[in-house]
């Protein structure tokens, strides 16, 4: 049996008793583009893997009683270009919710991710977003979120990952959300004790009826860094046009990416879209055509 097919069918197994019970839900989606790149040198076309990578989840929770909850969640990438088999890991958590707030261990979304990077979208080929210079998904994670106080929220979230002689802790992340109608806001500040680098980033986003804009901006001092970016998009219909223009200065490399984009909604689970996008500094244009099915 092809190795990556074996990973599925034991991932798959090991999950089985847990999709059986009402509290576990399987989810993923199925995400393929045909791509054309320019690079300044070559001129190819490809089908790839769509801009959010296809992958394959489980998650549940178990109810514990006294408005107490027990939750987990594992998260594998897949390959929807080839074999279709697993590439690699996403999240892997498990955690407590209740009145008191949720503590949650494991691989997660960093905060910093969730609350400065309100502008990704639709990125065909890793240029979309490159000027976004956070974590994205990190490990070894003890992390702390308050309850909703008025639509504001706290969490903290270190990573852990010690060897003896040392404290253990490598990274603190602290950030500050608001969401309130139209209105969702954050600030969140990185500290990595290991490269002495602190970090903040500021993320918001206005949504109308049928407009949202949306803005970021990221510090980092070690590498004397700094990045922004704006964006807006549209929704008609069953259409959504997304515009996004970023900028980023990394110790003293300059670039520009600007990303545009439109998606067509068949269903709530199913939709096609085609995006451009450029990055000047690496003189890279890439167009694409892609189809997304989530379930």
């Amino acid at each position: 049996m092809n190795k990556k097919l074996l990973t599925i069918a034991m991932a798959a197994a090991m999950v089985a008793p847990l999709v059986a019970t009402a509290d576990t839900t399987v989810y993923g989606k199925v995400n393929t583009a045909l791509v054309n790149t320019d690079n300044g040198t070559d001129d190819y076309w490809k089908v790839q893997n769509g801009y959010a990578g296809s992958r394959l989840g489980f998650k549940g929770t178990e109810d514990l009683g006294n408005g107490m909850k027990a939750f987990f969640q594992y998260e594998f990438s897949t390959d929807a270009q080839t074999n279709g088999g697993v590439t690699g890991g996403r999240l892997a958590n498990v955690g407590l919710t209740g009145g008191f707030g949720t503590v949650v261990l494991g691989q997660v979304w960093s905060p910093y991710y969730n609350t400065v990077d309100v502008t990704d979208f639709m990125d065909l080929s890793g240029i979309g977003n490159s000027y976004y210079i956070g974590a994205a998904r990190i490990g070894n994670v003890a992390a702390y979120v308050t309850p909703n106080f008025s639509g504001l929220t706290a969490t903290i979230g270190t990573i852990i990952d010690g060897m003896p002689g040392e404290d253990g802790v490598d990274v603190y992340n602290i950030s500050v959300d608001y969401a309130n109608g139209p209105l969702t806001a954050g600030v969140s500040y990185l500290s990595n004790e290991a490269s002495n680098m602190d970090q903040w980033g500021f993320g918001a986003k206005y949504k109308m009826d049928n407009f949202a804009v949306m803005a970021q901006y990221e510090d980092a001092n070690d590498a004397d860094s700094d990045s922004w970016a704006i964006g807006g998009e549209g929704y008609f219909g069953n259409n959504t046009v997304k515009a996004v223009y970023g900028s980023a200065d990394l110790a003293g490399a300059d670039y520009d990416v600007w990303s545009i984009g439109v998606k067509h909604s068949f269903s709530k689970r199913t939709f096609v879209y085609a995006g451009y996008e450029t990055a000047d500094d690496a003189d890279i244009d890439v167009f694409g055509l892609g189809l997304q099915h989530n379930f």
